[in-house]
């Protein structure tokens, strides 16, 4: 923004958390101080974030192009039906959004299990979605670039974050179900967000797709049920007598599965929507944004 004061190097202190000596070190590319790596990182981050100058060799962009590049990594598990059809219907809306604005986006596939290695050049900005945290965190000190976390928590303010408002999907849920209801869900790789998505239901009224799957659905007979994601749906209307079933769903138009199925809509095109427009403003060193939204 153009009337935006000018971050100084006592703003990056205090949101690093360190001294005004260890940032001007860290700017200055002082090798000769006991300053740890993850100081470093930190201080550079924020630096970054802040659209203070930091030392050349630090940025992951290795020439100026003519449209940026927005790195989307991901993990798909083979366990988790509804989650893997969110993620890629996300990533081919905000490929599609991305393309129509001129800009390129790499896709960028981790495997669960695997080290997250060295870094890639050439990107301006990263869409994380749902990593593991350890994964999340080896990857994200790698670069000093603007990152933004789709549906994951991550308690650090460097990076903006947006996720599915589970408390308005919760209120529906209990108008239309009552209070006593179990929740059918896909396991999420980031544990913090996992926890926020059932923290409104018992544990012992939650159950993961990855562990009912080869069962005889019986422990779910009889009751009310609440299923996060069409694919599931379709499987536990099949195959469990529930005497009353709700379909979380982000398609426009659920009821071509069946005519009389329950849904609650959330919107993924409005968290696409939401997710390129925090990344342009970031990219383009514009800070009139928050930096965590919900959306539904």
């Amino acid at each position: 923004m153009a009337n935006e004061k000018k971050a100084t190097v006592r703003d990056i202190a205090a949101k690093a958390g360190v001294s005004v000596a260890t940032v001007s070190y860290v700017l200055n590319d002082k090798k000769d101080t006991k300053i740890s790596d993850v100081t470093r990182k930190k201080v550079l981050q924020v630096a970054n974030l802040l659209n203070y100058s930091i030392p050349e060799k630090y940025k992951n962009i290795d020439a100026r192009k003519g449209a940026y590049t927005i790195g989307v990594m991901y993990t798909l598990m083979a366990d988790t039906p509804s989650r893997n059809a969110e993620i890629l219907s996300l990533i081919n809306l905000l490929a599609g959004r991305f393309f129509r604005i001129g800009f390129n986006c790499q896709l960028i596939p981790l495997e669960f299990t695997a080290e997250y290695q060295k870094p890639i050049d050439g990107l301006d900005g990263i869409i994380a979605i749902d990593l593991e945290e350890s994964v999340f965190k080896q990857m994200s000190g790698q670069y000093f670039i603007p990152i933004l976390c789709l549906d994951m928590m991550i308690n650090d303010f460097l990076f903006y974050q947006i996720h599915t408002d589970m408390e308005s999907i919760a209120s529906q849920a209990k108008e239309i179900l009552g209070e006593d209801y179990c929740l059918v869900i896909d396991k999420y790789n980031n544990k913090r967000y996992c926890d926020y998505l059932l923290a409104d239901l018992p544990r012992e009224n939650v159950f993961f797709f990855s562990d009912l799957e080869g069962s005889d659905y019986s422990m779910l007979k009889g009751k009310k049920v609440l299923v996060y994601g069409m694919q599931l749906g379709m499987i536990i209307r099949q195959n469990a007598k529930c005497k009353d079933l709700v379909v979380v769903s982000g398609e426009d138009n659920p009821h071509i599965y069946f005519k009389d199925l329950k849904t609650i809509h959330y919107d993924i095109e409005k968290k696409a929507n939401l997710t390129m427009n925090i990344m342009m403003n970031a990219i383009e060193k514009k800070f009139d944004v928050k930096h965590e939204y919900k959306v539904f």
